[in-house]
């Protein structure tokens, strides 16, 4: 498995979450906040047609599945 940045996540990629592997159809990147980090909200779709939402700082590491 390959690791990305979560500020780096593109629409089409596929991540897991949840130990599960997942399809990207929408990304949100925030400002920085008060604790100094923006966010990245990350939704995405499983194989079984549900919607996973994970909410991240911009440099945390998402597992990429080819």
């Amino acid at each position: 498995m390959e690791r990305k940045k979560a500020n780096t996540i593109k629409i089409g990629d596929k991540v897991t979450i949840e130990e599960e592997i997942c399809t990207v159809k929408k990304v949100e990147v925030s400002k920085i906040g008060k604790h100094g980090k923006s966010k990245v909200r990350i939704e995405a779709d499983n194989q079984k047609g549900e919607t996973k939402v994970i909410i991240r700082p911009s440099d945390f590491e998402v597992e990429i599945s080819q």
